[in-house]
C-alpha cells in the first residue's frame, strides 16, 4: 500500500510550452494562494502551497466535505499522507465536492459521525433543515452541536474529546464550518509537518471568475464566449448515452448548478442564456460578466465536470478519486478533447492533453477498515497516526482494500464488465485516448 502511495503522488515537475495551460495553472496557482492565506496561512505556507502545486501538481478529489475522522475521508487522507510522507511533500492540497446534502443515506452524510458506536448528529439539525439542502448553502447560522442522538443526554469521553478540539464559534455554510474543524483535526492527529489546505465548490467558483475576469483565460475566450465550444462539449457527453459508457457520464446541469437558498437544480444552455427546466424564476446570460456577477453573489455553483476542467484538464494536475471516478474522469478529457479537435484552434492544448501522464488515478477508499477512526486515534498506548501509517502502508493492496464493493456491487461496473465480455468494448476504445 506504501508503495502505490508513493506512485499516486510522483508527479514529474510541470513543464509545458502550452500558453492555455500554463496561463491555467498560473491562476490555480494563484487562487490556492488566496485561499490559503483566508484560511490564516503564514506568508512562508501560502508561497509553499503556490510552489508545490507547480512542482508536484496532484490534487485528492475524492472524499466529500466530510469531517476527517469520518471513516471515508479519513482512510483516504490516511491514503495521501502516506504518499505525501514517501514525496517528501511539505503541503496536502485536497477538494472535498460541497454540493452534496447533509444526508446521503441512513445516518451518512456530512452531519454524521459515529463516536463510540454512537450516532453523532453534528450540526444537530433536524430532518427537515438537512434533507433539502447542500452543505454549502449559506442559509442558516452553523455550529458543531454534536446531539447524541442513541442516547439522549449522554455524552462519552469521546464526544467530550471531540466537542473540546472542534471550534466553538457559527459559521455562515456547513461547508465552512467543516472546513475550519478540519483544519484543527489535522494539526491534532494528522501531522503538522504537512500543511493542510481544503477547497470546496466556493472556492472553484472563485477560480472561475478568475478566468472570467482575465481576457488571456482559454476558459473564458473559448468556453463561455465562443458558445459552440461548449455546445460540442456537450453534445459529446450527451452521445456517450447510447453506448456502453451508459450512465458513467452524462450532462446532469449544464456547466452550473441554479443556487437558492442552499436548494441546487439544474440549469440548461438555450441559445445563451442559462435556464432551469423547473419553475424556478431563474435565468443568467451565459457571458463572462453575467456568470461571473452570479458566481459572486452564489446564485450559480460550478458542476463536477467545470472543476476538473479549471483544477486539472487545463492546468495539467493529477487527480485521485474514487471507483466510479476511474471511468468518469478519462470520459471527461475524451469529450474535452473531441471538442478539441474542431479546428486548428486548439491544437497545442490538444496536444498537451495526450502527452500527460496518468492525468487521473484511484486514490480513494483504496484503504478499507471497519475500525471507526476517532476511537483509533484516541485508543490508550497508541501512536496515533504513525503507527496506523505504518499498519496499512505494510499491507498488500489486496488486503488493505477489503472486499472492492464499491466495484463489485456497483451496478455501472457489472453493465461494463459485461460490456467487455461481449466484445463490444475494448481496452483501444477511442474513449480511452486521453486517459
Amino acid at each position: 500500500m506504501a508503495d502505490y502511495a508513493n506512485a499516486v503522488f510522483a508527479v514529474a515537475s510541470y513543464q509545458s510550452d502550452c500558453a492555455p495551460r500554463q496561463q491555467a495553472l498560473s491562476l490555480l496557482r494563484s487562487r490556492i494562494g488566496k485561499v490559503a492565506q483566508r484560511r490564516g496561512f503564514s506568508g512562508e505556507q501560502v508561497s509553499r502551497f503556490e510552489r508545490e502545486i507547480e512542482a508536484a501538481p496532484v490534487l485528492q478529489t475524492g472524499p466529500h466535505l466530510h469531517l476527517l475522522i469520518e471513516p471515508d475521508a479519513f482512510y483516504t487522507h490516511l491514503f495521501s499522507l502516506m504518499g505525501l510522507r514517501a514525496r517528501g511533500r511539505r503541503c496536502y492540497i485536497s477538494y472535498g465536492c460541497s454540493t452534496v446534502k447533509f444526508v446521503e443515506r441512513g445516518r451518512k452524510g456530512p452531519a454524521w459521525l459515529h463516536i463510540d458506536g454512537q450516532a453523532i448528529n453534528v450540526f444537530g439539525l433536524s430532518r427537515s433543515k438537512m434533507i433539502p439542502y447542500s452543505i454549502l448553502g449559506r442559509n442558516n447560522g452553523y455550529s458543531f452541536q454534536l446531539q447524541n442522538v442513541d442516547r439522549a443526554g449522554g455524552e462519552t469521553d469521546g464526544i467530550c474529546r471531540l466537542r473540546g478540539i472542534l471550534p466553538a464559534g457559527e459559521f455562515p455554510s456547513a461547508a465552512e464550518a467543516i472546513k475550519a474543524a478540519n483544519l484543527r483535526l489535522w494539526r491534532r492527529y494528522f501531522d503538522s509537518q504537512i500543511d493542510f489546505l481544503q477547497l470546496d465548490d466556493h472556492d472553484v467558483a472563485d477560480l472561475i471568475g478568475d478566468h472570467l475576469s482575465n481576457e488571456q483565460s482559454w476558459l473564458r475566450a473559448r468556453l463561455i464566449e465562443d458558445i459552440s465550444f461548449a455546445r460540442r462539449l456537450l453534445d459529446g457527453i450527451d452521445r456517450l448515452s447510447d453506448t456502453a459508457w451508459q450512465g458513467w457520464l452524462k450532462n446532469s446541469t449544464h456547466f452550473f448548478w441554479g443556487c437558492i437558498d442552499g436548494r441546487l437544480f439544474p440549469l440548461w444552455l438555450d441559445d445563451a442564456v442559462l435556464r432551469p427546466r423547473g419553475t424556478e424564476d431563474f435565468r443568467v446570460e451565459f457571458s463572462p460578466a453575467a456568470l461571473g456577477a452570479a458566481l459572486a453573489n452564489g446564485r450559480i455553483i460550478p458542476n463536477l465536470l467545470l472543476m476538473f476542467i479549471v483544477t486539472s484538464i487545463l492546468p495539467g494536475v493529477r487527480v485521485l478519486g474514487g471507483s466510479r471516478h476511474t471511468v468518469y474522469y478519462p470520459l471527461m478529457r475524451w469529450a474535452f478533447g473531441e471538442a478539441l479537435k474542431s479546428g486548428d484552434r486548439d491544437a497545442e492544448l490538444l496536444a498537451a492533453l495526450t502527452e500527460d501522464e496518468r492525468p487521473g488515478a484511484w486514490g480513494h477508499r483504496v484503504i478499507s477498515s471497519p475500525c471507526e477512526p476517532f476511537s483509533l486515534l484516541n485508543m490508550p498506548g497508541s501512536n496515533g497516526i504513525s503507527s496506523l501509517l505504518e499498519r496499512f502502508g505494510q499491507m498488500r493492496i489486496e488486503d488493505a482494500s477489503g472486499p472492492l464493493s464499491s466495484f463489485t456491487e456497483d451496478p455501472l461496473w457489472a453493465d461494463l464488465a459485461a460490456a467487455f465480455s461481449a466484445g463490444a468494448l475494448s481496452t483501444d476504445a477511442p474513449e480511452w485516448a486521453f486517459s
